[in-house]
């Protein structure tokens, strides 16, 4: 029995320490408002909860996003492709009547400055042909009127002479 007494008092003692260390906890707790304490982690961790589960469905969603548009690249690469070989085929076109009319008119001006220089080349032509028969011609004209000039002289003197050989005879 004198066990059971002991083990009754070991019982009553740490039911009293229990008690005192309730009643210690609870002074604590009200003291330092641990409650507004507890009750503002609870509510944090609660939104933290909340707030984890709404990224995390954000999350999904975005990735249910992304793997559909991942799925729609090669479409979309293949769309860019034909629309790039479009607009060069175009540029292509346009470019290549820019040039068929550049060509055109090079070949314009360039038939325009043949005949130009033609035209040039025939005047100079003309010009020095009658600058050479003018000159041939005013040479052979004073080359006849030279001969002219001494037939007469050679006449007058012949006449002047006849007529010094009729006054003497």
């Amino acid at each position: 029995m004198h066990n059971e007494s002991l083990f009754l008092t070991i019982l009553e003692t740490n039911i009293i320490n229990f008690l005192i260390m309730i009643s210690i906890l609870v002074w604590i707790f009200k003291k330092f408002n641990l409650g507004a304490l507890i009750d503002n982690l609870a509510y944090d961790i609660k939104n933290n909860v909340i707030t984890s589960a709404e990224a995390v469905q954000n999350a999904l969603n975005e990735y249910k996003k992304t793997r559909k548009e991942s799925r729609e690249i090669p479409l979309k690469k293949q769309e860019i492709i034909e629309n790039a070989n479009l607009q060069a085929k175009k540029m292509d076109e346009k470019n290549l009547e820019e040039i068929k009319e550049k060509e055109k008119k090079l070949e314009e001006d360039s038939s325009k400055m043949k005949e130009s220089y033609s035209e040039k080349i025939i005047l100079k032509t003309a010009k020095n042909i009658n600058d050479a028969v003018y000159e041939l011609s005013k040479r052979s004209i004073i080359n006849m009127l030279n001969y002219d000039i001494q037939n007469k002289i050679t006449k007058d003197c012949l006449d002047e002479l006849d007529k010094m050989n009729e006054v003497k005879f």
